[in-house]
């Protein structure tokens, strides 16, 4: 049975250990601020506007692409959550400001989701960018050459910004409504043919990023790379080296596209009423990858017009907002294999934080709810463990009678286990029951962008950083040896066995040193409670 119960917490320390190496460095972000301090940087970009051309639904000609090699102009539009620059030339949403979301700890820069990208190894920079538009078979992609830029108000919670622009024959008209807060817009783009000849045009939307990690090297990443949603497959993930490989291509109605990273993302999604072509490519040229989907095309004769209208989404994993975006947006909010536990244990995170106002106190209320839903399961391994007390001098009785015969010990105390009604293992299972939950919790810290930076008190200034001066895992050893001298010993037990279990508050201390303080903390009050426990039973068996 020692065995067993050393078994089954090096397996758990393995397991801390693994999710340790997947706790990502957030230091390193890997976009890079326009050095123009007025936030209008003049990015001259020699690439095309996508790196190889979406397929149209309907066809998959070989089109060339239209280059925009000309002087940057942009068009700045803002609510009080998010900043977006839009190159007048292109159309593109090219660099976003998260205003209230700061770069890193005691940063006074903004987080930056679109902008530029700088590849550490090649030193090569790249652009990551938005944008929606339409492409003919003949002139390729449209730029709309935008020259008028106008600001409205819609009743005071919503912003309206108009941008127009003459090209090619062509009369384009670019609608953004931004909410007072939030991170998403809905884009209208509008084109009207002057053409004296039809012409075939294709709408499209597009995400394109180079593979650039945001996490420090040396540390197993979380997620960075595409994401589709179609009625086919909800959440689809079809990462960098997949498209590498082949391109991605889908049809669905409805739907949306995403490129997730850390805490943020970037979306489209179209309205649900039409068909659409999800597809993504890689370009070998720009060194990018182009996310995105395509609609049916259009035929236009003169005067005619053809409208599209998405809504983009810059900015942080809320899954509020992303579900009332869209059906199954939130679930870029990846709690991994543990979902179904880690969906309700962000809900209760989110309830206590709206009761305490502060990200520490929620997690001691989740883990105390948590703990009370399975307390009947503790209760009944603490009541076995008390009964082992009281068979102590029975015990000790069979070991002075065998001696050194373990084999014939070992049958006898099974047989008296199965007649008292004992589980041996009833110390192990407080510790695997909150497993489960524990590695959900871990991945709900590591997806909930509410605790980055967060505070609890006094020296934890940031629940999702590493305790800086390792009390918290310190005290985890200390609860975690106490528990020991509470759990009793078998008499059978090997005493190299129970020199090893001696020393795993030391090791689980030194691994607790390099997670983030919210999930010691959350291990902490539970270890707590789970001594306060034992002391009870122990007490009841004791004094009954």
């Amino acid at each position: 049975m020692d065995v067993i119960k050393t078994s089954l917490i090096i397996a758990i320390a393995i397991t801390f250990y693994y999710l340790l190496l997947q706790w990502p460095a957030e230091n390193q972000n890997q976009i890079v601020e326009t050095e123009d301090s007025s936030y209008i940087n003049n990015y001259s970009d020699s690439e095309p506007s996508l790196s190889e051309p979406l397929s149209p639904l309907s066809t998959s000609p070989s089109l060339n692409n239209v280059s925009d090699e000309s002087e940057d102009e942009y068009f700045e539009i803002q609510n009080e959550d998010l900043s977006i620059l839009v190159n007048a030339t292109t159309g593109r949403f090219e660099f976003s400001k998260l205003k209230t979301i700061n770069k890193s700890k005691g940063s006074n820069e903004s987080f930056m989701v679109l902008g530029k990208t700088l590849n550490k190894d090649s030193g090569v920079e790249n652009i990551y960018f938005a944008n929606s538009g339409f492409y003919t078979r003949t002139q390729g992609y449209l730029n709309p050459e935008y020259t008028k830029f106008s600001e409205g108000q819609n009743d005071g919670n919503s912003r309206i910004y108009s941008l127009e622009g003459n090209a090619n024959g062509m009369s384009f008209k670019r609608t953004i409504e931004m909410p007072k807060n939030g991170y998403k817009m809905i884009v209208e783009d509008r084109i009207i043919s002057s053409l004296n000849e039809d012409v075939s045009i294709t709408p499209y939307v597009v995400i394109e990023r180079d593979d650039s990690v945001v996490e420090e090297a040396g540390l197993m990443y979380t997620y960075l790379g595409p994401v589709f949603s179609s009625t086919k497959d909800t959440y689809e993930k079809y990462d960098f080296d997949d498209i590498r490989e082949a391109s991605y291509q889908n049809k669905s109605y409805g739907g949306w596209v995403a490129l997730i990273q850390h805490y943020f993302l970037s979306a489209w999604v179209p309205e649900k009423d039409e068909e659409y072509l999800y597809q993504g490519r890689y370009g070998e040229n720009s060194r990018r990858y182009s996310l995105g989907y395509t609609s049916r095309d259009s035929v236009l004769s003169y005067g005619d017009s053809k409208s599209i209208r998405n809504t983009l989404y810059v900015g942080p994993k809320l899954p509020k907002q992303l579900a009332e975006i869209e059906e199954n947006l939130d679930l870029t909010v990846d709690y991994g294999f543990l979902w179904w536990l880690g969906k309700p244990m962000y809900w209760l995170l989110d309830l206590g934080n709206s009761i305490f106002n502060n990200w520490g106190l929620a997690i001691i209320f989740l883990t105390v709810v948590l703990k009370l839903a399975t307390w009947p399961l503790s209760a009944k391994a603490y009541v076995s463990m008390g009964k082992m007390r009281e068979l102590a001098p029975k015990m000790q009785q069979l070991q002075e009678k065998y001696g050194d015969n373990r084999q014939a010990m070992s049958q006898e105390l099974m047989e008296m286990y199965k007649k008292e009604g004992v589980n041996p293992l009833g110390g192990c299972l407080p510790m695997l029951a909150q497993m489960p939950f524990f590695l959900a919790f871990y991945w709900v810290l590591l997806e909930t962008v509410e605790l980055r930076h967060s505070p609890f008190f006094l020296w934890i200034d940031d629940l999702s950083a590493m305790d800086p001066y390792f009390v918290l895992p310190i005290l985890n050893g200390a609860g975690m040896y106490l528990s020991q001298k509470l759990t009793p010993t078998p008499p059978n037990a090997d005493p190299m066995q129970a020199q090893m279990m001696k020393l795993f508050p030391l090791v689980f201390a030194v691994i607790f040193a390099w997670f983030p303080s919210g999930l010691v903390l959350y291990w902490l009050v539970n270890m707590v409670i789970q001594i306060l426990q034992q002391w009870w039973y122990t007490r009841k068996a004791t004094t009954s």
